[in-house]
């Protein structure tokens, strides 16, 4: 049985823990960008829709590994360069076209259904 009274030397061992549900590994992500090489854009060419280079460089060629060209597309292609975690960033392009022109119909006050006559 225990004793109610504590040691004289403290332990130098950690007490256990009881841990039911482990923390959740997080892996930190960089953002990546799509930064072309001279030659494609001189020649009009994208990271994201030029399938061969994305296949034939990124990782595998010394020059590519030693500038990261088109980081973020040969890491969604499975050829990222080694240690990169890329997040996925949304488009800054929208994704819909907003409508020309607005409504010509004033906005109901939201506390009757009248039509409000305070523009503020």
């Amino acid at each position: 049985m225990p004793s109610s009274v504590p040691s004289l030397d403290p332990s130098s061992m950690p007490s256990p823990t009881d841990r039911t549900d482990p923390s959740p590994i997080s892996i930190d992500c960089i953002i990546c960008d799509d930064e072309e090489t001279t030659w494609m854009k001189n020649n009009t060419k994208d990271c994201s829709t030029f399938d061969y280079v994305i296949n034939t460089f990124c990782n595998k060629s010394t020059y590519w590994n030693n500038n990261k060209f088109c980081r973020l597309s040969c890491y969604n292609a499975g050829n990222g360069y080694e240690g990169d975690v890329c997040c996925n960033v949304p488009s800054s392009e929208p994704s819909s076209v907003p409508s020309a022109m607005p409504s010509s119909v004033p906005s109901l006050d939201p506390s009757s259904s009248e039509p409000s006559s305070d523009p503020s």
